[in-house]
């Protein structure tokens, strides 16, 4: 279902609120990359196609904002 401006922000904030616990219970890289890629697909998913690009740069501002570099597949 697709998610308006506001929903999509409200869910890439707890996106956001949630990178530091998941670095703390998946240590792991390849099982806290999956963990948070599921989270941002699910949100890119409910997007209007002229939200993509906006939602994209969100979870990039995500990334730096908690220093967090993704695998090379992944970039």
């Amino acid at each position: 279902m697709v998610k308006s401006t506001a929903q999509l922000d409200q869910m890439l904030d707890a996106l956001d609120d949630s990178v530091p616990r998941l670095v703390t219970s998946k240590p792991a890289p390849n099982d806290f990359w999956a963990s948070f890629m599921s989270m941002a697909n699910a949100i890119q998913k409910r997007a209007e196609p002229s939200d993509r690009s906006w939602v994209c740069d969100r979870l990039d501002a995500i990334q730096v904002k908690h220093h967090l570099v993704p695998p090379a597949d992944q970039i």
